[in-house]
């Protein structure tokens, strides 16, 4: 059967409102529609009335094999396999084949298994559909990128973590924290992240209300309960991810490292300053850049990248550098 673009729209919301149990009925689903981030013309399509849903519905049940069911209790729909894969046909413009290429390439190099193969998997299928050749482009094969993950992150763990968060349920997890503590923890997966080349989740849990972040390799179980929760913003929004800034830097380097400096530029508006009296050093001037990126790569460089201001800069570095001399004396 041949469906249209703004059925197929239609019928991908409220299949994606029943796999996060929000149970849609007509007036759930019309409210979606209207509150639709489509443009004022496609809105109007995807709003729609109750013969047209009732519909859809059929179409997902005889046409697609969808296993909905109606709750009385709740007033609404929902799937009774919520991991089944709703396959339709896609309409990918070439901008959208690239991006899922390319997003393709970064799968395979970020993500554990089993959801690796699971996205290069469909990428390859709905390519595949869509442009058979585009699967042979190799200058995606030249895309690289370096992932060092410092813990190896179990499959099956991984998935049950994933299956949580994605589905917002909670999770009973066994964790082994840094010194090796083992401890079990019922949590609400608010958050899944990836920094510094390793996975966490970032949590509530119902006797420790304060968000926490757990590393995904130091999960030793993990087990998806039936209990549901409400995904947070606020949760989300306390993941640190910021860097402190440090305005007006200026450092001092080695003539040996200045195609690094070109290279790795700190900033797009650096200034280098070559007049200078000193044959062997030159000056960089930084408008803003993190400083813990900076005092890494001033450590890196061995004495030829050098902090001339800000005093406050100096410090840290200073302060870096005898952490690391304290620690290696035995």
């Amino acid at each position: 059967m041949i469906v249209s673009e703004y059925r197929l729209k239609r019928m991908i919301r409220i299949v994606d409102m029943m796999r996060k149990r929000q149970y849609p009925n007509y007036t759930k689903i019309k409210k979606a529609f209207e509150q639709s981030t489509y443009d004022t013309a496609e809105t109007m399509i995807l709003t729609c009335d109750r013969k047209t849903i009732w519909h859809d519905m059929k179409i997902l049940k005889e046409e697609f094999n969808c296993p909905w069911k109606y709750d009385r209790s709740r007033h609404g729909y929902y799937l009774t396999d919520k991991h089944w894969d709703f396959a339709y046909p896609a309409y990918l413009s070439e901008t959208q084949m690239m991006a899922m290429l390319v997003g393709r390439r970064i799968s395979e190099n970020i993500f554990p298994e089993p959801l690796k193969s699971d996205i290069c998997n469909a990428v390859d299928y709905l390519l595949n559909v869509a442009n058979p050749d585009l699967l042979k482009c190799s200058f995606v094969a030249q895309m690289k990128l370096f992932s060092a993950q410092t813990g190896e992150v179990n499959a099956e763990i991984f998935d049950q973590v994933y299956q949580a968060w994605r589905d917002h349920v909670c999770l009973q997890i066994t964790y082994r924290d840094y010194k090796g503590k083992i401890t079990e923890r019922t949590v609400e997966p608010h958050a899944l992240f990836f920094r510094d080349n390793n996975w966490y989740i970032h949590t509530r849990s119902k006797n420790t209300p304060a968000p926490r972040s757990f590393m995904i390799h130091r999960i030793q179980k993990a087990k998806i309960l039936d209990d549901t929760f409400e995904p947070d913003p606020e949760i989300y929004d306390d993941i640190q991810f910021h860097l402190t800034p440090v305005k007006d830097v200026t450092l001092r380097f080695h003539k040996d490292i200045h195609d690094t400096i070109f290279s790795m530029p700190f900033h797009e508006d650096q200034q280098i300053i070559w007049d200078t009296d000193d044959p062997v050093f030159k000056l960089v001037k930084i408008p803003v850049a993190p400083q813990e990126i900076l005092i890494k790569r001033i450590l890196g460089q061995n004495g030829k990248l050098i902090v001339v201001e800000p005093e406050e800069l100096k410090a840290k570095v200073r302060e870096a550098a005898l952490s690391v001399i304290e620690a290696h004396q035995s």
